[in-house]
């Protein structure tokens, strides 16, 4: 087996992370989440099915505790929580990225400064 070049290692561990993929992943956990909350909720019953989780309504319209609003509800989830893992994931390579520059910027300083002392 081959040692790995310092390059390779960073570019596996610093690896970008896809945007798109995240988001969806995201989204569909979140909105799976929120579909599963009001369907317990109905199928539990009662006087006053799911009061706390119908206060939702407010943030996204039309959103109810029922069986059509468990869907909606879904759409809702699945649209905030592929903006939150697309937003997490640009954020995230953009501050790898960047760090990155600056270890190379770093590294090519002090390889000046070893050149230049031993001129």
């Amino acid at each position: 087996m081959t040692p790995a070049k310092p390059n390779d290692l960073l570019r596996q561990v610093m690896a970008r992370l896809d945007a798109v993929a995240l988001g969806v992943a995201v989204g569909v956990v979140t909105g799976t989440g929120l579909w599963l909350a009001t369907a317990v909720l109905l199928w539990k019953g009662g006087e006053h099915v799911g009061r706390n989780l119908a206060l939702l309504g407010q943030y996204f319209p039309g959103y109810r505790v029922t069986w059509p609003g468990a869907w909606i509800g879904y759409g809702y989830g699945f649209v905030t929580g592929f903006l939150a893992g697309w937003l997490l994931a640009t954020v995230r390579n953009l501050v790898v990225g960047l760090y990155l520059q600056i270890a190379r910027a770093k590294a090519a300083a002090s390889e000046a400064r070893r050149f230049l002392d031993n001129v």
